[in-house]
């Protein structure tokens, strides 16, 4: 997720493809028929690869911060946690309406990093993250973004972390290194057997839940988040190293030009 711009822009139009309150109101039954489908992908998740936990998951509101590394990711953490409302912030660009709906079906909150919806949508999610977090919700988070392979982590989850209060779980994917640079053009279904195939042979996946990572809230948010995105780093790099034997990836400050 994309931390750069976090405020909310004013006198800016919404867009209109930007859903009425009618027609989200129309489609929670769709998505909660939907969101049946996917709690039972997850309880057959089984037969095609088997998973197991090491670590606590933590009570109470929290960001899972995982660590993306292959496209069952966060099917891993909702079974591994047993948290089967668990939300998740995701980002889509491709061109598919279908994968779209389906992944706001599941997830709920949704971030781009198309210049022309940047600015709008991002700010908005943010603030609907920390009001959820804030009720007592619980959200899985990949600052990595969908590019694992820039080894680059995004500040996002350290802003919403300090703006609702609330510590950052880092979760590695143990043996489940799927994600190809090469499949962003490929047709989405031959993506999906090629994916089902790498699980296959990869074997057992576990998913490790790490200590967590609180905010303080005597720090203005500008200087708590570096001292929290150095903590994620540092955990990410432990979970590569361990995991991948690959060097992990780093955050540096938005002034700090990336190549």
């Amino acid at each position: 997720m994309a931390g750069e711009d976090l405020s909310r822009p004013s006198g800016q139009p919404v867009p209109l493809w930007w859903p009425t309150r009618l027609g989200s109101f129309l489609l929670a039954p769709i998505r909660e028929v939907i969101w049946l489908f996917y709690v039972g992908a997850i309880l057959l998740l089984p037969t095609l690869v088997r998973s197991e936990k090491r670590g606590q998951v933590p009570r109470g509101p929290c960001l899972f911060c995982v660590t993306h590394v292959g496209n069952f990711d966060p099917l891993f953490v909702v079974r591994q946690s047993r948290l089967w409302r668990m939300k998740a912030v995701y980002q889509v660009d491709k061109p598919y309406p279908l994968v779209r709906f389906l992944y706001r079906s599941f997830w709920r909150f949704r971030v781009t990093q198309d210049p022309g919806l940047k600015p709008i949508l991002n700010p908005r999610t943010v603030a609907e993250v920390v009001r959820y977090l804030r009720r007592g919700g619980r959200v899985m988070i990949y600052p990595e973004g969908y590019r694992c392979w820039e080894r680059r982590l995004y500040p996002g989850v350290a802003v919403i972390a300090h703006r609702a209060g609330v510590p950052i779980v880092p979760v590695g994917i143990e043996n489940g290194y799927t994600l190809r640079p090469e499949r962003e053009t490929e047709p989405l279904f031959r993506v999906v057997r090629q994916v089902i195939r790498d699980y296959r042979r990869l074997g057992r996946v576990t998913v490790h839940f790490g200590g967590p990572i609180f905010p303080d809230p005597s720090r203005a948010e500008a200087e708590d988040v570096p001292r929290l995105m150095r903590a994620v780093e540092t955990a990410f790099q432990d979970f590569y190293r361990r995991f991948y034997g690959l060097p992990g990836p780093v955050w540096a400050p938005p002034d700090v030009r990336w190549p």
